[in-house]
């Protein structure tokens, strides 16, 4: 499905926001200061859908301030923070197609491919929850959150992309990834870093199949790029309160700009994530 904008010539790619109304209210404004001319946003998971009871406004205030800004879309390929039986119930409502849930925000199935300016696209979201123990199942994490065997083939299936959206790092990715992934700073359990190893390397069948010029991805909350011999770039992007939370993708040329990389971090509350943002807390590196 082609799902570009009449006179579209670039989009921006968020990281995780974790529902934090706080941080879009920044940087929304932000990208429409830097990028005025953006219509899109592509983000890549741990956006906010979460239980009725505590995720209710947050979709709305992403509408407010998307529309301020000039931005007609928000396409969300999901993350693991995410309310994993509402998407699943979504996703099988409408079988392979994006599902709106806001006047701007849609939700991404997994696997879906698209077009954009020509490339291909292909959403594959989902991670698995490296807190999961210290989180209460069908209520802060869900067994769904990861790809399954099945998944994978269905993203394979389809053959090459351009571009590969997911939540989920891959094996061998950026030098911060690897880092944070090979020390273990919050010391997380074995029976969660073997859980964490079986989604990536799920999410790795897929980029080494479908074999895709760019490959965006957050969950990890450290920016950092990398160029492989080949070619290929990865784009690990920061989460809410973080630099490198966001960066523009020329539809064209498939250029990346990380234009709002220095934008201000602001003093924002954010919802529950015991987790402690994956492997590093906002505004520190991994050692």
């Amino acid at each position: 499905m082609d799902l570009t904008l009449q006179g579209e010539t670039r989009v921006a790619v968020a990281g995780d926001w974790h529902g934090n109304i706080s941080w879009v209210q920044t940087i929304i404004p932000a990208i429409a200061r830097t990028a005025p001319d953006v219509r899109t946003i592509l983000h890549v998971g741990d956006f906010g859908i979460w239980p009725e009871r505590s995720g209710k406004g947050f979709p709305a205030s992403v509408d407010f301030w998307c529309k301020n800004a000039g931005i007609e879309r928000l396409l969300v390929t999901p993350g693991n923070h995410e309310d994993w039986d509402r998407l699943d119930g979504w996703f099988a409502g409408a079988p392979g197609q994006p599902v709106q849930i806001s006047d701007v925000v849609w939700v991404l199935p997994r696997a879906l491919r698209f077009s954009l300016g020509g490339a291909t696209y292909m959403s594959f979201g989902g991670a698995a929850s490296v807190d999961y123990e210290l989180r209460e199942p069908g209520k802060e994490w869900w067994l769904t959150e990861i790809p399954t065997d099945d998944d994978v083939a269905a993203a394979i299936a389809g053959g090459p992309v351009d571009v590969l959206i997911t939540h989920e790092t891959v094996n061998g990715g950026t030098a911060a990834t690897e880092r944070a992934l090979r020390t273990n700073p919050m010391r997380w359990s074995a029976e969660a870093l073997t859980y964490s190893a079986l989604s990536r390397a799920r999410v790795t069948l897929v980029w080494e199949a479908v074999k895709p010029q760019v490959l965006v991805h957050g969950h990890m909350h450290t920016a950092d790029q990398l160029t492989l011999p080949d070619g290929r770039r990865i784009y690990s992007l920061g989460c809410d309160n973080q630099a490198g939370n966001v960066g523009l993708l020329d539809l064209a040329t498939l250029a990346w700009s990380d234009a709002l990389a220095g934008e201000t971090r602001p003093r924002a509350r954010r919802t529950r994530n015991v987790e402690a943002l994956y492997l590093t807390r906002p505004g520190e590196e991994t050692e």
